[in-house]
């Protein structure tokens, strides 16, 4: 399926992400116009909040690029995400109607791209490849979550290690 308007792309995202984070259990909770990076944001029984940035692909070639960079219609407004602004990115296969998400620290490190594969290469290649049945856990994507503690105001402060009895 194609879609020619990216919206209607992006909302089919939000709305296949959005079914299966609440079957998860998770409590969610919208943006408000679509001006930031952060699409979405969670809530699990503990009350951890996390930041999601939701993506709607189609495959080329049995393979998903997610891109680290947010466009917009007007290419002056494109930027880069930081791993301050994003937690997780959650990307819908349109063609599969499948979900799976990556830990933003794991997209950034990777430039601005990464490819995904849905099936093994043509060529037996193994090294390097990372596979989408490695990424439908949703608490799989958190295992590299840190919440980010240090508050801009305390950025160059030396670091003091307490101890607490």
């Amino acid at each position: 399926m194609f879609f020619n308007n990216p919206n209607k792309k992006g909302t089919l995202g939000e709305i296949a992400v959005c079914k299966d984070l609440i079957q998860q259990g998770y409590d969610l909770f919208f943006e408000f116009g679509n001006h930031s990076k952060v699409d979405l944001v969670a809530i699990d029984e503990d009350y951890n909040v996390y930041k999601i940035q939701i993506k709607a692909v189609n495959t080329i070639d049995d393979s998903v690029s997610v891109y680290s960079i947010k466009t917009c219609l007007n290419p002056k407004y494109n930027s880069i995400y930081t791993i301050y602004q994003v937690d997780v990115f959650a990307l819908y296969i349109i063609d599969k109607d499948l979900v799976f998400y990556i830990s933003a620290k794991e997209i950034l490190e990777n430039g601005k791209c990464s490819k995904f594969r849905l099936s093994a290469s043509k060529n037996g290649q193994k090294k390097n490849v990372r596979y989408v049945k490695d990424y439908l856990d949703f608490k799989r994507a958190l295992r590299d979550y840190m919440p980010h503690a240090q508050t801009v105001a305390a950025v160059g402060d030396d670091i003091v290690q307490t101890t607490t009895l």
